[in-house]
């Protein structure tokens, strides 16, 4: 499957935002707006049960492949090409059932950290596991506090996915103390897409050397 680059992605989302209303972009777009650079393939969005015309407001920009009874629709962003997937609320995942915009919350039209984590529980995919793994690592403060928010019936593989980020911190040799000197309390940082999160504070420009 084409990977789309930034820039296609970055005006992909242009549009979308002027028309996703209350939906919240999820999947690896989400990943990266919290703080794990990753490619990916398509932009997700969860819209609410509720919102009935959804897609009336992205067919001047997005074209309909699939309107699925269940919800599921695909469409396809018209000057690019990026694939745009809607998850409906109230759809059934792996291991339950995906809640809804206000009940996940989120800023800036991404799902929030806590939404996020749910919903890749829910879904349970190797590559959902893997994407919280990582961010356990990029967000440890936050994650470690995410715990009893989750529904009851999630919280043995959100604890799977803590140990697994824990092994691999444990082992992981560039984290040794001699290897990440500078690093607040020895984080993962990672540089986010110019389509995900706005960095904190400008950059200064180099001052031209003296000829």
């Amino acid at each position: 499957m084409h990977t789309p680059s930034a820039e296609d992605l970055a005006r992909t989302l242009e549009d979308l935002r002027r028309a996703q209303g209350s939906a919240l972009v999820i999947g690896g777009l989400a990943v990266i707006y919290h703080g794990y650079e990753r490619s990916t393939q398509d932009i997700d969005i969860l819209y609410a049960d509720a919102d009935g015309r959804i897609l009336e407001r992205l067919k001047p920009d997005f074209r309909i492949v699939l309107k699925a009874k269940n919800g599921w629709h695909h469409l396809e962003h018209r000057k690019t090409g990026v694939r745009l997937e809607l998850i409906p609320e109230g759809g059934l995942g792996t291991y339950g059932f995906i809640p809804g915009p206000k009940t996940v919350g989120g800023e800036s039209g991404f799902i929030s950290l806590h939404g996020l984590v749910w919903l890749k529980l829910v879904s349970g995919r190797s590559q959902d596991m893997a994407d919280l793994t990582t961010l356990a690592k990029v967000r440890q403060q936050e994650f470690a506090a995410l715990r009893e928010r989750l529904p009851s019936e999630l919280l043995d593989r959100f604890d799977e996915v803590l140990a697994q980020a824990k092994r691999e911190m444990e082992n992981d040799p560039s984290r040794l103390p001699d290897n990440h000197a500078g690093q607040a309390g020895g984080e993962v940082r990672e540089t986010p897409a110019r389509y995900g999160k706005r960095k904190r504070g400008a950059r200064h420009p180099r001052k031209p050397a003296r000829e």
